[in-house]
This record gives structure tokens, sequence and C-alpha cells, in this order.
């Protein structure tokens, strides 16, 4: 059976990925996809912040550097793009990014150090969703996995669950 490595705090998520037919690896051997779950943690210290963001997809790519991942699956929050109106600039994510203060940046982060898995030959999605509860981050999950045959290396994908 093939095995995935979750980063995230929801442990909602890693069970429900189980009964998708997954494996949940423990440790950073022989693992076939890798499923970041970003979160907000609130911390009022900056560098502290980003440890549901950035903390999290270091620690992931350093498994894809390392060994023979296959699938790759960054889950963000949309805060890279929810964040105040730039003047003179349009709506719309075609606009470019509108980072929500720090985790939006460390959102905006993720979504770009996604490509390293890319490049690294891993089939990458990046999901932007707008889910809050545990059922609609289970179905953006469920969404990437879904995508991985499309014959794309790399998506992004925004759903607005």
């Amino acid at each position: 059976m093939a095995k995935l490595r979750y980063f995230g705090r929801n442990h909602i998520v890693s069970q429900y990925i189980e009964t998708l037919g997954w494996d949940i690896a423990e440790n950073d051997e022989e693992v076939d996809a890798i499923i970041v779950d970003t979160f907000d943690n609130q911390s009022a210290h900056h560098l502290q912040r980003l440890e549901g963001t950035v903390a999290l997809m270091r620690s992931a790519l350093d498994i894809v550097e390392a060994g023979n991942v296959k699938s790759f699956v960054a889950l963000t929050d949309q805060s890279a793009e929810n964040g105040n109106k730039r003047p003179n600039v349009p709506n719309g994510q075609e606009h470019g990014t509108r980072p929500d203060g720090v985790h939006g940046f460390g959102a905006l982060t993720v979504e770009v150090l996604g490509r390293l898995a890319a490049k690294k030959g891993a089939i990458t999605r990046i999901v932007k969703h707008a889910g809050t509860s545990d059922d609609a981050v289970c179905s953006a999950v469920q969404h990437a996995i879904q995508t991985f045959d499309t014959g794309e290396i790399y998506q992004v994908i925004r759903l607005d669950i």
C-alpha cells in the first residue's frame, strides 16, 4: 500500500486520508506522497506564526530532496490573496497577491516553494481552499488526490468550498 506523510495538526484529516487507502508514514523512509496542511496558529510572535506554514513546508521539502516522493500536495487557506486591497490594482487572483499579514506571507511562500517538489519530479498540487471546517479540508485533500492522474506535473487549484 502507498505510504503518505502528513504534515499538519489536524488528526481528523490524517484519519480521513487513511480511509482513502493510504498508509500514514510516521518516519521519512519510503514515502510515496506528502500532504502539507498549513494552518494559522495565531501566535503574536512573527517567527512562531510561520511554524504552521513555512516550517511545515521546509520539513516536507527535506523529504522530497532526500527521497523518491511521487506526489505532493500543499493546502493553503487563500490568505495569500485575502489581504488589504492594493491601491489602483483591480481585485482578482489574476492581478497578483495580497497577503493577509504574516500568515498570508507564509502561505504565499508555501505556494511558491511547491514548485521545488515538481522540479524534483513529484506530481504537485497547490490547493488554495476557503474551507474552515474539517469536512471542507478533507474535501480539498480528496480533490487534490483525484487530480494526480491528469498528466500535469504541477497545478494550482482554487477551491471555494
